[in-house]
């Protein structure tokens, strides 16, 4: 499968990441080849990022064009079947969103299968942007912004939402991921189509140290039979320097969970195995909800959760289970669904 990976282009760990989904496609005897768009539109930095972002539109255009047309001459050339190609939808520069257009090139000379945004929480990203130690003139002029939490969620928003553009254009899936996912995700993304996509719903407030044990437990068996986005992965910054801040990430919080994520996978699980009733969570029964507006298949581990409510609205009939051992007996003798048999795990 051929997937393009967008995302913001610093302040994320995405090249470490993807590093480990190479490994992993090495662990199990196959292979993914790599393209770094910037590093080829740069000719591996003899060519300043920055001097390309201070030309003209239509020369940087011209640029990234004829890269892509090289990437994928070179893929057709050596008929690589499973292939990453790292490349940004914007970039910001100089406070201005600079967004590429480059949805025909890609489709006519890649000819993507899938595009995946990476993502990383906005303090995480803040505090590298703070943090950067490097000579290049680029990187050093980002520093210098010192970019606001609302100037970062807004440049992460727009690589999303070009993104998701870019694969409404091509008519192929497309999925955000954080960085901190286990890169078994992306990697059954890459070499598998059409894996079966799962977003795990549960409570991030009222979770003990041994109900989060349980729901990790689950997740990690869920891996098992598809790509699982977990909202755990991007930490939620519990200190925020100002009040817009927090109003900022909470906004942000929400519309990541609900359109990002629901909005884009097959199927919500979600996950409350506490058999004494703590309040169900605000947050999952919304995204039950838009689930079910966005008409997703939607699963619930709730014991003792049989109510009207339950079972005629917010979950499909036959979709309520009292324990773990049942949701996973469904999946695989009802739904007859099959098991990855890859090693997942580094």
């Amino acid at each position: 499968m051929k997937v393009l990976v967008s995302g913001m282009i610093a302040g994320m760990n995405d090249r470490a990441f993807i590093q480990k989904v190479v490994k992993l496609a090495k662990l199990n005897g196959k292979e993914i080849h790599v393209y770094n768009a910037i590093h080829e539109f740069t000719k591996g930095g003899k060519k300043p990022l920055e001097r390309l972002l201070g030309t003209t539109d239509y020369v940087f255009e011209l640029t990234r064009e004829r890269e892509y047309e090289k990437i994928g001459f070179d893929i057709q050339k050596n008929n690589y079947k499973d292939v990453i190609i790292r490349l940004p939808a914007t970039i910001e520069w100089n406070r201005i969103n600079r967004k590429f257009k480059d949805q025909r090139i890609l489709r006519d000379f890649i000819g993507p299968d899938v595009i995946v945004t990476l993502i990383e929480a906005e303090w995480v990203i803040k505090k590298e942007l703070e943090s950067i130690d490097s000579p290049d003139p680029f990187l050093k002029a980002l520093k210098a912004r010192q970019h606001t939490i609302y100037e970062i969620l807004s440049w992460m928003n727009e690589e999303v939402s070009l993104s998701e553009d870019w694969a409404r254009y091509m008519n192929i899936p497309h999925y955000v991921i954080s960085v901190n996912e286990s890169p078994d995700s992306l990697y059954k993304l890459v070499v598998y189509p059409k894996p079966w996509v799962v977003y795990a719903s549960y409570s991030m407030t009222h979770a003990t140290e041994e109900m989060r044990k349980i729901v990790n437990e689950i997740i990690r068996k869920l891996r098992s039979y598809a790509v699982v986005i977990d909202p755990q992965t991007v930490e939620i910054s519990q200190e925020f320097d100002s009040p817009l801040d927090r109003e900022v990430i909470y906004a942000y919080t929400v519309h990541r969970d609900l359109h990002w994520y629901v909005g884009k996978v097959d199927a919500v699980i979600a996950i409350h195995p506490y058999p004494e009733r703590p309040p169900l969570s605000a947050g999952m029964m919304d995204e039950l909800g838009h689930a079910r507006d966005y008409m997703k298949t939607r699963y619930m581990i709730f014991p003792k959760g049989f109510s009207p409510f339950t079972t005629d609205s917010y979950i499909e009939k036959g979709h309520l289970f009292e324990t773990p051992e049942e949701f996973f007996d469904y999946l695989e003798n009802v739904e007859k669904r099959q098991k990855f048999t890859d090693i997942l795990e580094l």
